[in-house]
């Protein structure tokens, strides 16, 4: 049996889209299944639209989420000191940024730096550009 053009193309249609939605039911179990700290810092940054990892006890990184709130902004704060693997997200943060310490902020994805590094960004309007509230 030989198919005509329009049921060939209606059948890759379908296989297309059936390829398609077993990419999306699959992809999400990989990243949770992994769970590694690298995968998490991943998810995180390009999930929120503004991240702050933070300690609870860190006076910069109290400054930080306080420029935030002036700019009534939520962050997506992690506090590594709350979390079991909190070093081994400082060791993914020193692999991508250079530095372990905190604050670590991205907003939009991109890396902003520490709190004195975010007060220059709002001084010279960078961080206004980022947020996209100029």
């Amino acid at each position: 049996m030989e198919l005509g053009s329009d049921n060939r193309r209606r059948v890759v249609i379908l296989a297309i889209g059936i390829m398609l939605l077993m990419v999306l039911m699959i992809a999400p179990m990989k990243v949770a299944a992994s769970k590694s700290p690298s995968a998490f810092v991943q998810t995180v940054i390009y999930s929120n639209k503004i991240v702050i990892f933070s300690k609870s006890y860190c006076p910069f990184c109290r400054r930080a989420k306080g420029v935030f709130s002036e700019l009534k902004e939520q962050p997506y704060v992690v506090e590594l000191d709350h979390q079991d693997d909190g070093y081994k997200i400082q060791d993914v943060l020193l692999d991508l940024v250079g530095c372990r310490t905190v604050p670590q902020i991205f907003v939009n994805g991109k890396h902003v730096g520490g709190a004195d590094d975010l007060d220059v960004a709002v001084r010279n309007g960078v961080l206004q550009d980022l947020l996209g509230t100029n």
